[in-house]
């Protein structure tokens, strides 16, 4: 048995370009098997594991453009009660965005946030040092994004050195802000820094990453189709400190953007939650959620990948005519050989071994091949792909059915030319003159 193995193999060694060719139809029918496979499995890993950075389990939702009413506080606070009794692990935050202007060792423009407590979790902040403000806390609380510890304290500047510190901030007209560590004027509140977040990852509203190839072209193109949302700078470019909405007596009731955090898996019955509710009471909304995610999470996709596997059944069907006519038109081209060693003391069983090992060995060469190309195609898809979700992992299952259909198919494709060619009659060959 092992020299009928070790023959196959020298066999195919022999002529590597040949066997290569022989098990192109096994390799491209593993490859349609593996390349969905290792996206799918990779993709809905990370959206479970990785919800929060990958923005899988995030609701956005703002006010659309021309309606009539926009969302307001207590439509904030209706839509977090009725999110909670659906799910009590969700989060709802509302959150509303003035310009400002900082003052400090430099000078810069960004924003200042007016939201709750809820923030911190709805939006899956990372603390760098101290802790998210507390609502009613006397004096007021201020929580600051990283990138603006440079613009107020200096190059040298740490984030540990702005906390308790004061940061005065005052309204100025047209709803501008003056946001430093001095007073500007009378009317200017001091709040005590509570904490430093780190700057927001860059995934916008779809679950597009802001460094992946092609997003800011999809994402323009969606803005064109009106399927995509503004741009909301204040959410990702981390120039912005964050105060209780109700530390500011002047602030009108009117929300700009409201951030759901919820169990990834239950997003699509959620957001069907949330349009209801906004819409009884008279809002119109426009929601997002990570695009790349509603479709992995969609049961469809599952039937779609039925496609595949048909595919799949053609192409090795087709790869294992072309490997048993291969073996049955090499077979009889060596008939002298395989007469040759029948001469020699060979048993039609040691000639059918080698044969039947030649067809198996192919087929597995081909199903290994088939598993690297569908895995290195799928990371190519995913490189060139705008969507941060996607991942590729070794959809080592999918190989495994894979490459055991494809062998037990060798094996029955291998059968019929090995035992074909295995019963080559010695004298027969002479009295031909081979």
């Amino acid at each position: 048995m092992f020299g009928a193995l070790k023959g196959a193999l020298s066999e195919l060694l022999r002529h590597p370009v040949r066997t290569l060719l022989i098990c192109q139809g096994i390799l491209w029918s593993v490859t349609l098997m593996v390349a969905p496979a290792a996206i799918l499995e990779g993709s809905r890993t990370a959206a479970i594991e990785r919800s929060s950075e990958l923005g899988t389990d995030r609701i956005q939702i703002e006010s659309d453009a021309g309606a009539d009413r926009s969302i307001e506080t207590e439509d904030v606070k209706d839509l977090r009660e009725k999110i909670l009794e659906a799910d009590p692990d969700s989060f709802v935050s509302g959150i509303s965005a003035a310009d400002a202007l900082f003052n400090g060792e430099k000078k810069m423009r960004g924003w200042v946030l007016y939201s709750d407590a809820e923030e911190l979790a709805a939006r899956s902040l990372k603390m760098l040092v101290g802790r998210w403000f507390e609502s009613g806390s006397q004096p007021p609380e201020v929580v600051v994004e990283e990138n603006l510890v440079e613009v107020l304290l200096g190059s040298t500047g740490l984030p540990e050195g702005l906390i308790g510190k004061e940061l005065w901030i005052s309204q100025q007209r047209f709803g501008f802000v003056r946001v430093g560590l001095k007073s500007f004027s009378e009317d200017s509140t001091p709040f005590i820094v509570s904490g430093v977040v780190a700057k927001p990852k860059g995934v916008d509203p779809l679950g597009f990453g802001k460094d992946h190839t092609f997003s800011d072209m999809v994402e323009g193109v969606l803005k064109m189709l009106g399927v995509a949302p503004d741009s909301a700078p204040w959410l990702d470019e981390g120039l912005s400190v964050h105060i209780d909405r109700d530390a500011s007596a002047k602030l009108d009731r009117e929300v700009d953007w409201t951030v759901v955090s919820t169990n990834p898996s239950r997003i699509t019955e959620i957001g069907a939650l949330v349009e209801e509710s906004l819409i009884r009471r008279g809002c119109s909304p426009l929601i997002y959620s990570n695009a790349a995610w509603a479709v992995l999470a969609s049961p469809e996709l599952d039937g779609y990948l039925v496609l595949h596997d048909v595919f799949f059944l053609i192409s090795a069907l087709t790869g294992l005519v072309v490997l048993a006519n291969l073996l049955l038109l090499t077979g009889r081209r060596r008939r002298a050989e395989v007469g040759l060693r029948r001469a020699e003391g060979a048993t039609r069983i040691d000639i059918f071994s080698q044969f039947f090992f030649e067809g198996l060995l192919i087929a597995l060469l081909g199903a290994l091949l088939g598993a690297a190309v569908g895995v290195g195609l799928a990371e190519i898809r995913v490189r060139i792909d705008p969507s941060e979700l996607l991942e590729v992992v070794w959809p080592w299952w999918t190989i495994m059915k894979s490459a055991l259909l494809v062998t037990a198919g060798a094996a029955l494709a291998s059968a019929g030319p090995a035992w074909t060619v295995s019963g080559v009659d010695p004298a027969l060959l002479l009295s031909e003159r081979r």
